[in-house]
């Protein structure tokens, strides 16, 4: 008999929100509290497969996780294009203009997309 390798299971966004969520020192109530919406969102979250850049900007601030450069390396996109969407990332954490991240990301996907074709 061969030897069978294990299929890596694709875990969802919000459970992988979930996991992080565990090993953090903050209740649901205080999550829901800084994200500004109630427990049954925060549950409702930890259900997605799918949430939007900016909302996953604030989760990852609040729970001081990137899980937008580590959605973005699960699904393939080269260290040097994670590396910069990172710093991005952090500017704009920092410089508090999530929206624009979101407008700076979508053309970083473009020229990311364009350099593997080239």
């Amino acid at each position: 008999m061969g030897t069978e390798q294990q299929k890596t299971k694709k875990i969802a966004i919000g459970e992988r929100i979930k996991e992080v969520f565990d090993k953090k020192d903050i209740s649901i109530a205080q999550f829901a509290e800084r994200l500004s919406c109630d427990r049954a969102n925060i549950y409702n979250i930890f259900r997605r497969k799918k949430i939007d850049h900016e909302r996953l900007i604030e989760i990852s601030k609040i729970l001081q996780h990137n899980f937008v450069a580590e959605s973005y390396t699960k699904n393939g996109y080269s260290h040097k294009t994670v590396s910069q969407i990172t710093l991005v990332l952090e500017i704009a954490m920092d410089a508090k203009m999530v929206k624009n991240f979101t407008k700076t990301l979508k053309q970083m996907e473009i020229n990311a997309v364009y350099e593997a074709k080239n």
